[in-house]
């Protein structure tokens, strides 16, 4: 007996927190920057604890020691100055948004050198993501807007995937105790 309820929960509060980052971007973003700060010195925090635990055994350990205290200097910096961390946040999407771009012209090519005939249509997408990229780095707004919108729309689609899968689980239920 699988307890369905639980997707359920979990998807009506994807939903509600993705409806809240859409409805209230300023401050969505916000948060997302200091979460963003947070991530990286917890990440430092990580790779410290993994380069200390592992000293003995790993020849290179120093390596991830002076990440981890790069982290958590970088990751501590960010949460003590937010303007720095919502700045770093938007470029950091725009360079991701920019790799990805550079990725799919690159595959663009090799779907026409394997006669896919609509190759086109993924370097159209590139030059379209390079575009939205430039604008994210360029634009603050446009950047933070994007990157609550990268967060939220995959979350609400996970949310309406969770309760889906909650129903289905439901109906599973019910027929198996038939």
């Amino acid at each position: 007996m699988f307890n369905w309820w639980m997707p359920i929960l979990t998807g009506v509060a994807l939903l509600a927190v993705s409806i809240f980052l859409i409805s209230m971007p300023a401050p969505a973003f916000v948060g997302l920057s200091i979460l963003f700060g947070w991530l990286i010195f917890a990440i430092g925090g990580i790779n410290l604890v993994f380069a200390l635990s592992n000293r003995k055994g790993m020849e290179h350990w120093l390596w991830y020691l002076m990440i981890g205290l790069f982290e958590m200097i970088l990751g501590g910096s960010l949460l003590l100055q937010p303007e720095l961390s919502a700045q770093s946040l938007i470029i950091f999407t725009g360079m991701w948004l920019l790799f990805t771009a550079a990725t799919r012209v690159s595959f663009s090519f090799i779907l026409k050198k394997l006669g896919v005939r609509s190759w086109w249509w993924t370097l159209l997408s590139a030059i379209l993501t390079i575009v939205l990229s430039f604008l994210v780095i360029i634009n603050p707004l446009i950047g933070a807007l994007t990157v609550v919108y990268l967060v939220a729309i995959p979350m609400f689609i996970s949310g309406f995937m969770a309760i889906l899968f909650g129903f289905q689980l439901r109906q599973f239920n019910s027929e198996f105790m038939m």
